[in-house]
C-alpha cells in the first residue's frame, strides 16, 4: 500500500488533489514580479508537472481547488462506502467534524460488508476474538472514538485536519488488510499449479 503525500505548501513534490499522482510542483507567484496579498498573506500558486492543473494558495492554505485534500479512497472499498469516504473528503477541510462523522458511518458501513451484524463497537470487538492485528483494531477504535465525539462533542479538537487526515489513512489502511491484501493472496494462490493446490487441500482435510 503506497503512503499519501498530501499537499503542503512550499513542498516540491506531493499527491495532487487533481491527478492524485505523486508528482513534482512547481511553483509560482501569481503574476510575475508582482507579490500579491490577502489579509496580509501571500498568494501563490503550485503547478503539477503531471497533469499541469494549478492550485491556488493564499498564506500556507489551499483556496483553490474545492475538493477534498485527502488520500484517495482505496478501490476495493464497496461503492457505497466509497461515495460515504468521498463524501467526507470533499467537506474536510470546511468542516472536520462532519467528515469524521461520516468516515464513522464508512466504517460501520464496511464491517457490515464483511459479515459484522452488531453495532460498531460489536462488530470490532467479534473480528478481535478472531486474532485481528492489534494495529488495526487500534485504527479501527480510532475512526469509531473520532467519529463518536465528533457527533456528541467531547475532548477531541475539530479545528484541525491533521486528524481528520488520519482517519482517512485509517479507512484505507483498514481495507488493505481486512479486504486488499486476502483478495491478493487468493489470487496468488489460484495461481499456483492445480495439481499442487489439489494436494495443499487433501493435507488439510478439504478434499478427499
Amino acid at each position: 500500500m503506497s503512503k499519501y503525500f498530501p499537499p503542503i505548501h512550499g513542498r516540491s513534490q506531493f499527491h495532487c488533489p487533481y491527478c492524485h499522482v505523486y508528482a513534482t510542483q512547481e511553483w509560482e507567484q501569481l503574476y510575475d514580479n508582482v507579490t500579491i496579498c490577502v489579509d496580509g498573506e501571500r498568494v501563490t500558486f503550485s503547478l503539477c508537472e503531471k497533469c499541469q492543473q494549478p492550485i491556488f494558495w493564499i498564506g500556507e492554505k489551499i483556496v483553490y481547488p474545492h475538493i477534498g485534500m485527502f488520500p484517495p479512497a482505496n478501490e476495493d472499498l464497496p461503492d457505497d462506502v466509497k461515495e460515504i469516504y468521498n463524501e467526507a473528503a470533499s467537506i474536510a477541510n470546511q468542516s472536520p467534524r462532519a467528515a469524521s462523522a461520516l468516515l464513522r458511518l464508512a466504517l460501520q458501513m464496511l464491517l457490515e460488508h464483511l459479515g459484522g451484524t452488531g453495532n460498531l463497537n460489536t462488530n470490532i470487538k467479534n473480528l478481535v476474538k478472531k486474532g485481528l492485528d492489534l494495529p488495526i483494531q487500534q485504527a479501527l477504535d480510532i475512526v469509531r472514538v473520532t467519529g463518536n465525539h465528533a457527533v456528541h462533542p467531547g475532548e477531541i479538537d475539530f479545528n484541525d485536519t491533521t486528524d481528520v487526515q488520519e482517519l482517512f489513512n485509517s479507512i484505507n489502511t483498514i481495507t488493505f488488510v481486512l479486504i486488499t491484501r486476502p483478495k491478493q493472496t487468493q489470487e496468488h494462490y489460484n495461481n499456483l499449479p492445480k495439481k499442487d493446490r489439489e494436494k495443499i487441500e487433501k493435507r488439510d482435510g478439504k478434499t478427499q
